[in-house]
């Protein structure tokens, strides 16, 4: 979810970082592509500026990131990069420090839907002020998420928290700040467990106080 996103983002700054400013990104690309488990249809631009289609990246699970924008600026310590795609659902900002290779993001907003087997599509909104990533594993981060439901009296939100190597936890809560469940992220698949409260039907008869799901990605 939130990491496999900037996985995938990290590839494109660590590229753009290596190349010379006028270089077009699509022949920067062509040379890693076969080695490096990046993939795509389509790159045009150059550090300045660009677009890339259809980008892909395989870690230890596919990262499918479609298509987006770039804009790419020096810093005095590196390198900043402002992305978005088409309709603005996904955007935000990373910079890479060229000294000691750490990642700050800023203002990154997703939104996707996942399949669940017990209550269909759950609509997934995360909103990041700011994360720090050293050596590839989130360090710090403040920000939010949110799950939608066409099932949920009402959305459900928490604070994403880091935890160790690259898991994230979400404690949900409803707008009174009552436990509604936890989201867990772990590489590949998604834990959640959700209070049955929260439901429009009463079905604690039927599942009790909590239900959960696996959401593999």
């Amino acid at each position: 979810m939130i990491i496999r996103f900037l996985i995938g983002l990290l590839v494109i700054v660590l590229l753009l970082g290596l190349s010379l400013v006028m270089i077009p990104v699509d022949s920067l690309l062509k040379r890693v592509t076969d080695s490096s488990g990046i993939s795509y249809s389509l790159a045009e631009g150059n550090l300045f500026k660009g677009r890339i289609n259809d980008l892909s990246y395989v870690d230890t699970v596919p990262i499918n990131l479609g298509d987006f924008n770039y804009e790419g600026s020096p810093t005095i310590t590196g390198l900043k990069v402002s992305f978005n795609t088409d309709d603005n659902s996904t955007k935000g900002v990373i910079k890479r420090n060229l000294f000691n290779g750490n990642l700050h993001v800023k203002d990154f907003i997703t939104e996707a839907p996942y399949k669940t087997n017990g209550l269909g599509i759950i609509e997934v909104q995360i909103n990041i002020e700011q994360m720090t990533i050293k050596n590839g594993i989130c360090h710090q981060i403040e920000g939010k998420l949110s799950l939608s439901n066409d099932s949920y009296k009402e959305t459900v939100s928490g604070n994403v928290r880091c935890l160790e190597g690259n898991v994230y936890e979400v404690k949900l809560l409803d707008s009174k700040n009552n436990d509604m469940g936890l989201m867990i992220y772990r590489p590949g698949f998604i834990d959640l467990e959700i209070e049955t409260a929260i439901l429009k039907s009463d079905v604690s008869i039927f599942l009790g106080n909590r239900m959960g799901f696996t959401i593999p990605l």
